[in-house]
C-alpha cells in the first residue's frame, strides 16, 4: 500500500493519511482533487502533475508551484511552441523567467522559472537517472538528460509576488512532507511488521498510523510555531512521555499537564543549531521579505 498525505506547513495540519494500493497512481488520490484555501500555495512533486488540477486551483483563487516534466509542450508569449528541452537549449544565461502556456489539450497559463545548476550537480543527476533506468530495465530519454542542467519550476503566482530566489526557497519546503514520512518510518516503523498474516499486518499498520497521528498532534500542540525545533528530537521527547500521555488522554487536566511537560522538554532540548554555510530551510524562510510562511 501507499499513503497519501497533505501537510499544511503554516499550521501543521494533516490531510490524510489516505491509503491506496501500492501500484496506484498519485493522481488517483482523493487529495489530488481536494481544494486548498483561497490564496494558499500548493507544492507538489511530479507524481501529482496535472494541468486540469492547476487550472481548477487557479480558477478557485489558489496558487500552485511544481516541477515541470521533461518533454512538456510550452508556448511562449510570441506563440512559438516547443518542448522544455528545446526552450532551454538556446539559453545562454544562468536563469530564465518567462510567461508560457503549458500543454496543448488543456493549456494553462503559467510562469516558468529556471536556474542552471553547477556541472557537477548536472552530472550527478544524469548518473541517478541512468541508475534508476537500469534498475527498471529502461533507457533514459534524451529530453530528461538535456534538462538535467536546469532546475525548472512553473507556477501561477504573479511575478511581482514571487521572485526566482523565493521560488527556490519555497520549493525546498516540499521536502518537509518527506521528513514526516521519514519520521514515521524510522521511529514509528510503519513499514515493518512482525506477522506474515495479511490482516494482522494491516491491524499493526493501522495501530502505528494512529500512534503517528497522535504524535503529530502533540508536535503541533507543543512546538509547531517554533520553526527552529527538530521534529526528530521532539518526537523522541513525545516517546519519553508516551505512557504519561496515554494515561492522561481521558482527563483534560492531566492531558494539559502532560502536554506542558512535553512542551518544556521540547523548548529545552530540541533546538536546531543554525548553520552559516548551508542554512536550514527555516533560516531561509525567515530571510524572505515577508518573514516566511503566513
Amino acid at each position: 500500500m501507499k499513503l497519501q498525505v497533505r501537510l499544511d506547513l503554516a499550521a501543521g495540519a494533516l490531510a490524510g493519511p489516505e491509503l491506496q494500493p501500492g501500484r496506484a497512481s498519485d493522481r488517483s488520490s482523493g487529495l489530488q482533487a481536494a481544494s486548498v484555501p483561497v490564496g494558499a500555495l500548493r507544492l507538489t512533486d511530479l507524481g501529482c502533475f496535472s494541468l486540469a488540477v492547476w487550472e481548477r486551483l487557479a480558477d478557485e483563487g489558489s496558487y500552485w508551484l511544481t516541477r515541470l516534466p521533461a518533454g512538456t509542450t510550452l508556448t511562449d508569449a510570441q506563440g512559438q511552441r516547443g518542448t522544455l528541452e528545446t526552450l532551454l537549449r538556446g539559453q545562454t544565461g544562468d536563469t530564465l523567467e518567462m510567461a508560457v502556456t503549458v500543454g496543448v489539450a488543456h493549456p494553462v497559463a503559467a510562469r516558468l522559472r529556471a536556474v542552471r545548476v553547477a556541472p557537477e550537480v548536472a552530472e550527478a543527476r544524469r548518473r541517478k537517472l541512468h541508475q534508476a533506468a537500469r534498475k527498471k530495465g529502461q533507457t533514459v530519454s534524451q529530453a530528461r538528460l538535456a534538462t538535467a542542467d536546469w532546475t525548472v519550476f512553473i507556477t501561477n503566482v504573479p511575478a511581482p509576488m514571487l521572485t526566482l530566489e523565493e521560488v527556490l526557497i519555497l520549493a525546498r519546503t516540499r521536502w518537509q512532507i518527506e521528513l514526516v514520512f521519514k519520521l514515521w518510518k524510522s521511529l514509528g516503523q510503519i513499514d515493518q511488521w512482525r506477522s506474515a498474516k495479511p490482516w494482522r499486518i494491516l491491524c499493526e499498520v493501522y495501530a502505528k498510523l494512529l500512534a503517528m497521528l497522535i504524535q503529530h498532534w502533540v508536535l503541533v500542540s507543543t512546538c509547531w510555531q517554533d520553526a527552529d525545533r527538530s521534529w526528530t528530537k521532539a518526537a523522541h521527547a513525545v516517546r519519553r512521555h508516551a505512557i504519561c500521555l496515554a494515561l492522561a488522554l481521558a482527563d483534560p487536566l492531566r492531558l494539559t499537564e502532560a502536554l506542558g511537560a512535553i512542551a518544556r522538554s521540547v523548548q529545552v532540548a530540541c533546538r536546531i543549531n543554525k548553520r552559516k554555510a548551508q542554512p536550514h530551510t527555516y533560516q531561509l524562510l525567515f530571510g524572505l521579505p515577508h518573514g516566511g510562511l503566513t
